[in-house]
């Protein structure tokens, strides 16, 4: 496991853009958002859902053999294996969304940003950069999973497979956030490399929270 004091840092720098304080999730979480804000999401998330194996491949093939390249070709298989754009899909639907419309949907320049900074972090950051990148993003997704089911049962009706996606992530994320501060043990070896992961893990949370303020946009709620 990575350096406490280390892990520290990244989630100091992940905290600056709290995900469950964006003003989407917490309309979510309060049950002020309608079915068509939830449809409206499922749509621009998507491309993240639909682009993040591709993330990973990218990155596997640029980390050298060892223990962090296993750990993220470990995410990878699970993205693929345990279909998580299928199970998305199928929360989609439970909003009245089915797959031709999730597809043919028009991306958001929030969304487009976050997808596209992704992608070069992935591509030509350093490997630190990136696994920052990714731990920024799926250190969060545990706790803005939990509240997403809870909140879509409790004020939608929506439950199963319907949320089946965010009960999955509520608990694997866990598993992937901890195995990516290990992946950096072996990645990150001196201090310039560190700040390269600490910059990507607020690169990586801030582009999530850019891609929740053009939803919010697109739906007229304040941010």
């Amino acid at each position: 496991m990575a350096e406490n004091g280390f892990r520290s840092r990244l989630d100091d720098a992940v905290r600056e853009h709290d995900l469950l304080q964006h003003p989407f999730y917490k309309a979510w979480t309060a049950g002020t958002l309608t079915q068509d804000d939830l449809a409206f999401y499922s749509t621009q998330y998507w491309r993240q859902v639909e682009a993040f194996p591709g993330y990973l491949l990218t990155l596997v093939a640029r980390l050298p053999e060892g223990d962090g390249r296993t750990i993220v070709e470990e995410n990878l298989s699970d993205e693929v294996g345990d279909d998580h754009a299928g199970m998305w899909l199928r929360f989609a639907g439970a909003l009245g969304v089915d797959e031709e419309r999730v597809q043919a949907s028009e991306i958001e320049p929030g969304t487009k940003a976050c997808v596209e900074t992704f992608a070069e972090g992935m591509a030509t950051k350093s490997s630190a950069f990136a696994l920052g990148m990714l731990y920024g993003y799926e250190s969060q997704t545990p706790a803005v999973a939990r509240t997403k089911v809870e909140g879509l049962a409790r004020h939608y009706g929506i439950e199963d497979d319907g949320a089946r996606y965010f009960e999955l992530h509520a608990e694997l994320d866990v598993e992937h956030s901890d195995e990516l501060a290990r992946a950096m043990d072996e990645t990150i070896v001196d201090e310039a490399s560190r700040t390269d992961a600490v910059e990507g893990a607020r690169a990586g949370a801030a582009a999530i929270w850019g891609l929740l303020d053009g939803v919010a946009r697109a739906r007229a709620i304040a941010c």
